[in-house]
């Protein structure tokens, strides 16, 4: 258990400013970056990396949907590329399964809660500085467990979260 806290203080001390956490004390994070173009806001860096799902990750949806149904958590679905889950006045903002905490040009913070758990995807766009036509991306998860359920959840999802991550990347273009 140190040995990971050990490890998400290394992360933390790698990301860039302004990042949001699900909690202070958080059980899982994880970082990837990509360089991207400079015209791209975060929402549209996100909208682009959701945009398609490989058959695999699908697949990894619907099995993670039936096995949450269990212990009575809602289903995922996945992400849905013909969807536009932008702002609406007035009404709580959703991209996929997540709600929109908060929305710059330059980060989105997006939140799932339940009983066994809470995540926060926080997509930060920075200035790459020395390259005046790309920034960087980042994709900062971070999950609190509950109880037993969302550490056993979250088991197979630490191994496979950055490889997911990395391979929606592939989609902003």
């Amino acid at each position: 258990m140190k040995n990971k806290q050990n490890n998400i203080i290394k992360v933390r001390q790698t990301l860039p400013d302004n990042v949001s956490f699900i909690a202070e004390e958080i059980d899982y994070l994880d970082c990837q970056k990509k360089d991207i173009s400079k015209k791209l806001t975060a929402y549209e860096a996100y909208k682009m990396m959701t945009s398609y799902q490989p058959r695999w990750l699908k697949i990894l949806f619907k099995i993670r949907d039936c096995l949450v149904k269990l212990i009575g958590v809602k289903a995922i679905n996945g992400f849905d590329s013909s969807a536009e889950n932008k702002h609406q006045p007035d009404e709580i903002n959703m991209a996929d399964f997540f709600t929109i905490t908060e929305e710059t040009n330059d980060k989105l913070t997006l939140v799932v809660k339940d009983c066994h758990l809470d995540v926060c995807v926080c997509i930060r766009v920075v200035d790459k500085g020395n390259d005046i036509s790309k920034n960087t991306v980042y994709l900062i998860a971070s999950v609190k467990n509950h109880n037993i359920w969302g550490k056993l959840y979250m088991l197979p999802v630490a191994i496979l979260h950055p490889y997911i991550v990395n391979k929606l990347f592939e989609n902003i273009k």
